[in-house]
């Protein structure tokens, strides 16, 4: 059995990343903000590598050439493999596509805008898949998805989807009942994309002390020098 867990991003480049959180910070806090959300998800990443022997770790990203853009992010032992696609419909898909023909058994895809994302619901994705169902999705809270997972390409659930609204899950639910696919939700998560989101990390990250150390880090050096409450 060989297992992938992927994180699906871009490359942390000033003014590409975290745009709408510009009324808030600066495009280079944005961007330093982002490399510290890929740390803290691929530290949610190797915990689970740490208990599945099975498991590879795998950066998707893009665009291409931009590889020495993630040596700031902190990252164990992760394969490296550029997306390719005209839309991100195409680069996810291609993503599974590349992993899948590779020879992993199972993909778990996840995004780079949950650093506080529990580990658990991981692991319920792998173990969903070991039950049979064809796709594991974790809702997000802006009508997205933060994980998506499968055993079998099933393309449809790229297809006719608009993107970057909160039309997502919902479009993506219907393709896979009209597919006739067994699909599993795990427990809805947030992604931290506007300062409403950003809020409510931080007030996170106040009331638990242990999740998200990188940016935990990160945002108290913010709040010594712009005095931000964190």
């Amino acid at each position: 059995m060989k297992e992938a867990l992927v994180l699906i991003a871009k490359a942390p480049l000033e003014g590409m990343v975290k745009t709408r959180l510009a009324g808030v910070l600066s495009p280079t806090e944005t961007t330093e903000l982002y490399v510290n959300f890929l740390s803290d998800t691929f530290a949610i990443m190797s915990s689970v590598w740490r208990e599945r022997e099975t498991v590879s770790l795998v950066l998707c990203y893009s665009p291409e050439g931009e590889e020495e853009s993630f040596e700031a992010v902190e990252r164990e032992g992760s394969l490296m493999l550029a997306q390719r696609g005209n839309d991100f419909g195409e680069r996810l898909f291609n993503c599974f596509k590349d992993l899948l023909e590779s020879g992993f058994d199972s993909v778990v895809l996840i995004g780079s805008d949950s650093p506080t994302l529990p580990e658990e619901y991981v692991f319920e994705a792998f173990e969903n898949l070991k039950d049979d169902n064809d796709v594991v999705f974790g809702p997000s809270e802006d009508g997205g998805y933060y994980l998506i997972a499968m055993r079998v390409l099933h393309q449809e659930l790229f297809k006719e989807i608009p993107w970057s609204t909160s039309e997502v899950m919902e479009a993506t639910v219907k393709q896979a009942e009209k597919a006739r696919l067994n699909l599993i939700k795990l427990p809805v998560w947030y992604d931290v994309d506007t300062p409403e989101d950003f809020e409510k990390l931080k007030q996170e990250l106040a009331s638990d002390r242990e999740k998200a150390r990188f940016t935990r880090k990160y945002l108290k050096k913010l709040e010594k020098e712009r005095k931000m409450k964190v």
